[in-house]
């Protein structure tokens, strides 16, 4: 068994007993806990590919979701370079995406991208914008968001 962390897209503000409840009788995951009404889910599986746990979930609540291993999350956290908000990407960008995002002037410090994982200060906002940067867009066609 593993402890993981799903991460759920655009739940937020919402009672999470439902969630817990569908994770648990549903989906047939034990320790399900919830973290405020943040769509933060932690729970306890067999050790499955992350890939078939984002499936399982996102096709369950019809909303995209991040799943990390509670190992890998801590990592994540413990080496964040600015003490900062951190947010996953669907994917990691192309390679001429993160050379556009490179060449970005952002005001304070500029937010650090590794693979698929950002750690910025909040808001982060490029030097000529009052608007915070969205890291990625979402694609109508695709229905999926692109990163940055």
């Amino acid at each position: 068994m593993a402890q993981y962390v799903a991460l759920l897209r655009a739940i937020s503000n919402v009672s999470m007993a439902p969630f817990r409840e569908a994770m648990e009788r549903e989906l047939g995951y034990s320790d399900v806990e919830t973290y405020g009404m943040s769509g933060n889910i932690l729970f306890t599986a067999p050790q499955t590919p992350i890939s078939t746990l984002e499936k399982r979930i996102s096709d369950r609540f019809k909303t995209e979701v991040f799943v990390r291993t509670s190992v890998e999350l801590a990592k994540i956290v413990a080496n964040d370079p600015l003490g900062s908000t951190i947010i996953f990407l669907a994917k990691p960008p192309s390679l001429s995406r993160r050379e556009k995002f490179n060449e970005l002037e952002f005001e304070g410090r500029r937010p650090v991208l590794r693979g698929s994982t950002v750690y910025y200060r909040y808001p982060a906002r490029l030097s000529d914008k009052k608007a915070p940067f969205d890291f990625e867009e979402f694609d109508k066609e695709t229905k999926h968001f692109v990163p940055i």
